[in-house]
C-alpha cells in the first residue's frame, strides 16, 4: 500500500482535532481507517498516534479553562434551569479547585415521585487533572436509572463523602424514610449520622462478598464461592432463627476469617431481618455502578463538558421517558406489571392456609381485594409521569464569554498521585539515547557508571 510521505503528524493533529475533543478516547487505529476513507489518507499507525498525542496537547489547555468556566456554566445553568442546586467551592489563597456539586430542578422534584431509595457511589475521572465523581442515584418506577446529584472532587475520601452528604441533605426531602444503599467506605459510615439522622443505611451484598472473598487468600475458588454463597445466605433469610443458624454455619466454616469480618459488620446494615427500612429488594447497588458505566465515556472530558455531557444525557433520558411513560394505558409500570403477572401464574393453584404466606398474591386473588391498591404508588404508571413531568433545559453558549488567563479564578488542582504507587522509571525523552557501558572497575553493566548524550534523530 502506498503512502504519502508529505503528511505527518501535525496535519493528522489539525485533521482529528475536534474529533478528539469530542471523543476524548479517540483510537490511532480509527483514525488511520478514517483518513483513509474519508481522505484517501494513507499513514502509519505511529502517525496517527502522534497526531492523536498532538492534538491532545491542544486539548488540554481545555482542560485547564473549564475549571474556571464552571463560574459562568453555573450562572447559566440557574437562569435556564432555575430553583436547582449548585456548590462550586475554590482555594481563596491559592484560587485552586476544591468540590463542585449540582443538583438539577428536574433531579430534586422528580425523586419526589421515585422510591426513597438512594444509591451512593463514586467513579474515577479520566481527565488531565483526575479526580472522582460522586453520585446519588435513584429508580423510578420502572427500575430505571433517575439521577438526584452528582459532585466532583479531588479522590474519595472521608472529608469529601461528608462533604457531598451535607450538599445532598439540602435537596432531597427529610420527611421520608430514607434508605442508603452503599459500598462501606468510612466517610460513609461516620458521616451519615450527621446529616440523615432518621435514614437507614444498607451496605452492598456484592460487596461484602468481595471483602470476604479478598480476605482468603490461601483458599481455593471452590471454597470462597461456598463461602460467599453462605454469606448471601444469611442476607437474604426471613427469620432470625434462621439468621442466628446460618450464621452459625457460616463462622464453622472459617472460624478466624469469618470471625474477624464480622468483627464490626452490625446486621442491621446488611441482613433482611435485622434491617429496620426499607430496601425495596435492592440488595445491591448495581444501580450506581450502572450510573458510573452510563457516563463511561464523559469521564474523560474537561470538567465543564463532563457536567453538561451529564446534564445532555439526563435531559435526552427525561425526554424520552415522558412520551413513553404518556403511551401507557395501565395502571403499574411496564416491568412491575410482568413481574406481578408472573407471580400470579405462579400462585394460581394454591391454597391458603395461615397469612402471611410467601406469596401473597393468592392471599390477594382469596380476599377479592384490588391487588393494585396494595402496591406501593412509586411503581404505578401516574408516580413514573411525575417524575418526568419537567425538563431539563440546554444551557445555550452563545453569551459565552472568551477566557482568557488574566481572567482566572479557579485553577485546577493538584493531581494526587496514589498512595503506594511505585516509583516510576525514567524514560528517555525524543531526542535522547541512554547508553549503559561496562564498569571498568568491577566489569559489570550497571547503573553506578551511565553516559548519556544526546543524538539527532
Amino acid at each position: 500500500m502506498s503512502r504519502n510521505p508529505c503528511i505527518g503528524s501535525d496535519l493528522v493533529a489539525d485533521v482529528v482535532a475536534d474529533r478528539v475533543r469530542a471523543q476524548p478516547l479517540t483510537r490511532p487505529t480509527n483514525v488511520v481507517f478514517g483518513l483513509k476513507n474519508d481522505y484517501d489518507m494513507h499513514i502509519t499507525y505511529r502517525v496517527a498516534w502522534l497526531g492523536v498525542e498532538k492534538a491532545g496537547s491542544e486539548v488540554y489547555d481545555d482542560h485547564v479553562m473549564s475549571f474556571d468556566q464552571l463560574r459562568w456554566y453555573s450562572d447559566a445553568v440557574m437562569e435556564n434551569n432555575p430553583n436547582g442546586y449548585i456548590n462550586l467551592d475554590f482555594q481563596q489563597q491559592t484560587g485552586r479547585f476544591v468540590w463542585y456539586f449540582i443538583s438539577f430542578r428536574t433531579y430534586i422534584n422528580g425523586f419526589k415521585h421515585c422510591r426513597p431509595l438512594l444509591f451512593l457511589d463514586d467513579t474515577f475521572l479520566k481527565g488531565r487533572f483526575k479526580g472522582n465523581l460522586l453520585a446519588a442515584t435513584a429508580m423510578d418506577g420502572n427500575q430505571g436509572l433517575f439521577p438526584v446529584a452528582f459532585a466532583i472532587v479531588d479522590s474519595e475520601n472521608a472529608a469529601n463523602w461528608e462533604w457531598f452528604l451535607r450538599q445532598l441533605s439540602e435537596v432531597v426531602d427529610h420527611g421520608r424514610n430514607l434508605t442508603f444503599v452503599s459500598d462501606r467506605h468510612i466517610g460513609l459510615l461516620q458521616s451519615m449520622s450527621k446529616f440523615f439522622l432518621l435514614a437507614h443505611h444498607a451496605f452492598c451484598l456484592i460487596h461484602l462478598q468481595m471483602n470476604l472473598r479478598d480476605r482468603m487468600k490461601y483458599v481455593n475458588a471452590k471454597q470462597k464461592l461456598g463461602l460467599m454463597r453462605k454469606l448471601r445466605e444469611c442476607a437474604y433469610v426471613p427469620t432470625v432463627t434462621s439468621f442466628n443458624l446460618k450464621i452459625e454455619v457460616l463462622k464453622l466454616c472459617s472460624p478466624v476469617v469469618v470471625g474477624e469480618f464480622l468483627k464490626d459488620l452490625d446486621p442491621k446494615h446488611w441482613a433482611n431481618t435485622h434491617f429496620g427500612g426499607r430496601r425495596y429488594g435492592e440488595m445491591s447497588s448495581n444501580a450506581a455502578e450502572s450510573f458510573n458505566n452510563w457516563i463511561r465515556e464523559a469521564r474523560h472530558l474537561p470538567i465543564m463538558q463532563l457536567v453538561d455531557a451529564i446534564r445532555g444525557q439526563t435531559m435526552e433520558q427525561m425526554l424520552k421517558r415522558q412520551v413513553k411513560g404518556n403511551k401507557w394505558v395501565g395502571q403499574l409500570c411496564p416491568k412491575i406489571e410482568k413481574k406481578l403477572e408472573a407471580e400470579y401464574k405462579t400462585s394460581k393453584p394454591w391454597i391458603v392456609k395461615r397469612f402471611p404466606c410467601s406469596h401473597a398474591v393468592v392471599s390477594f386473588q382469596n380476599s377479592g381485594r384490588n391487588i393494585y391498591d396494595s402496591i406501593e404508588p412509586y411503581y404505578h404508571v401516574s408516580e413514573f409521569k411525575a417524575s418526568y413531568s419537567e425538563s431539563i433545559h440546554s444551557i445555550p453558549t452563545v453569551e459565552k464569554p472568551i477566557a482568557t488567563p488574566i481572567d482566572y479564578l479557579i485553577a485546577p488542582p493538584v493531581v494526587k498521585r496514589s498512595s503506594g504507587r511505585p516509583k516510576r522509571k525514567r524514560i528517555p525523552s525524543r531526542g535522547e539515547v541512554v547508553q549503559r557501558i561496562r564498569c571498568g572497575r568491577c566489569g559489570k553493566m550497571g547503573n553506578h557508571n551511565m553516559k548519556t548524550f544526546k543524538e539527532p534523530i
